[in-house]
């Protein structure tokens, strides 16, 4: 029997929901609080953002453990008590007079996060599709950089308008709401599926996770990935702040972060296509490629002009952290060791996120500007560039695949 149904595509819609709200809604326009947060209560930056760190942190620890979680609950019960985490954060925001209440929600944020995310909608499509996996996962990827448009300029002009308060509390409504037919429709295929090849059963030894990070190409590829979610990431989380300190207003920069998002997501779509029709190789390059020439221009942004050029390439740069994050892992590792250290690839973008957003903001706070941070940012970019290669060059030494 075919993976693929009818029903895999009501999954694959609700998968593009979830993107949408959960993660282009709900996380990608955090950083819009910034300002005027830390403005009305007096908080310095490097402390309020403290909570994007802990949201990573939580995220790290629930994406280790997301295997066990997934083989105990299962996919539906995940999924829900991701939504239920992240509309209760957004309530304790709403609510929120103390940078420590900022954290408690930012806590129940980090698990939310984890389990509304690109884990989930991989193994779900994994599940019910056979084919074009690359293209499909892109399309519902791209929920999220859709969400991030829409939702950005609407969150700014309401920030901007009614105050950071109500805005907290319509996102925790609307997260709310959108449980109900999460609930309802999100499941895996509940027909196994199991290739049997006797031939391959005899010559194959399975590897242990152990033996599986001890692999040269493995070490290498989870390296680049903590360096992408340490490079890219974090940027999302300052760069409205960044653009208002080289005079640009709010909702202009908030037009930017929405401009950013559009191109995310249709840059999902395009690197999904690319990898099932040229590669991971390919795929891969033109997103660290977009973010080394992307870090050049907000080094020098000055002008709309440069700051709409910066907003493309760095849309398509993140398409590193989410669609592709899947299938790098699949080819440094091999496909039938994907579920096995997906949650570990996922926590290290975690860790590289709650790395890098501190360290950009403490080195704000020290030099007044983010130049120093942001040059050290682009030779790092340019060297993650060449590890990626490497390590997957050193995958099809050891697979014999093509890349």
């Amino acid at each position: 029997m075919n993976k693929k149904s009818n029903y895999g595509y009501v999954v694959a819609v609700m998968c593009f929901v979830i993107a949408f709200f959960y993660i282009g809604h709900a996380n990608n326009t955090g950083s819009l609080y910034v300002v005027p947060v830390t403005e009305y209560y007096g908080f310095a930056r490097a402390e309020f953002s403290l909570s994007f760190s802990i949201i990573s942190i939580v995220g790290i620890i629930a994406n280790l453990v997301f295997i066990k979680l997934y083989r105990y609950l299962g996919i539906k019960k995940l999924v829900i008590l991701g939504a239920f985490c992240s509309a209760s954060a957004f309530f304790i925001y709403y609510k929120s007079t103390k940078l420590s209440q900022y954290y408690m929600g930012a806590f129940l944020f980090g698990i939310g996060y984890a389990y509304t995310n690109m884990i989930i909608f991989s193994l779900l499509i994994n599940s019910w599709f056979t084919e074009k996996r690359g293209t499909i996962l892109g399309l519902i990827s791209a929920g999220s950089g859709f969400g991030g448009t829409v939702m950005s300029p609407a969150v700014g002009y309401i920030i901007s308008v009614y105050g950071f308060k109500r805005s907290y509390l319509l996102a925790s409504i609307i997260l709310f709401i959108l449980i109900i037919p999460i609930a309802l429709f999100i499941k895996e295929n509940p027909v196994e599926f199991i290739e049997v090849n006797n031939e391959k059963t005899i010559r194959f030894k399975r590897k242990t996770t152990k033996q599986l990070l001890k692999e040269q190409s493995v070490i290498l590829g989870l390296t680049a990935i903590f360096l992408m979610g340490f490079l890219m990431a974090p940027w999302l989380n300052v760069l409205p702040a960044h653009l208002m300190d080289r005079g640009f207003d709010a909702i202009f920069a908030s037009k930017i972060l929405g401009g950013v998002m559009f191109i995310m997501a249709l840059s999902k779509i395009f690197v999904g296509a690319i990898h099932d029709r040229i590669g991971i190789k390919a795929a891969i390059g033109i997103c660290l490629i977009s973010f080394v020439i992307s870090a050049v221009l907000l080094f020098i942004v000055k002008s709309q002009f440069i700051a709409w050029m910066f907003a493309v390439l760095f849309g398509i740069s993140l398409s590193a952290l989410s669609v592709l994050l899947p299938l790098f892992t699949s080819a440094i590792a091999g496909d039938e060791y994907l579920k096995d250290i997906i949650g570990i690839a996922s926590a290290l973008i975690g860790a590289g996120i709650a790395l890098g957003t501190p360290i950009i903001n403490f080195s704000y706070d020290l030099t007044g500007s983010n130049n120093i941070i942001l040059i050290i940012f682009t030779i790092l970019g340019i060297f993650n560039m060449l590890l990626t290669f490497i390590a997957l060059k050193k995958a099809k030494t050891n697979t014999g695949t093509p890349n």
